[in-house]
């Protein structure tokens, strides 16, 4: 994996019919606050990012979602995506989806629209 703006490729898409691959079991995601970014990892391997900012008092500007070129398709933007929420709705944050990926995310998963500012 070659290091990009966020250390990681930019996925590639699911497989040529649309549908998503295997989806990985061992996907872990962690916040890393210093880098402001949520982290997937599977193993030792940082497999994605997602990226954001807080401008704004109780609001999380959601950037940018990476995902190395090997675990495209997979479901870690998914579980980025998915964590990243729920960290927001725990906090009692709300979200601006600035990113592409949270944006079509959020349209396959109607039941978070309430986080967004």
């Amino acid at each position: 994996m070659s290091a990009g703006s966020a250390g990681v490729e930019r996925a590639a898409p699911p497989g040529l019919d649309g549908r998503m691959a295997e989806p990985y079991e061992d996907v872990e995601v962690t916040e890393n606050p210093e880098r402001t970014r949520f982290e997937a990892r599977i193993g030792d391997a940082l497999a994605g990012v997602l990226v954001y900012a807080d401008d704004e008092p109780g609001t999380r500007t959601l950037l940018h979602t990476v995902v190395g070129e090997e675990y495209g398709g997979h479901g870690v933007g998914g579980a980025l995506a998915s964590r990243t929420l729920a960290d927001a709705r725990e906090r009692g944050l709300r979200i601006v989806p600035v990113c592409t990926f949270v944006q079509a995310w959020l349209e396959r998963h109607p039941e978070h629209a309430d986080l967004v500012a």
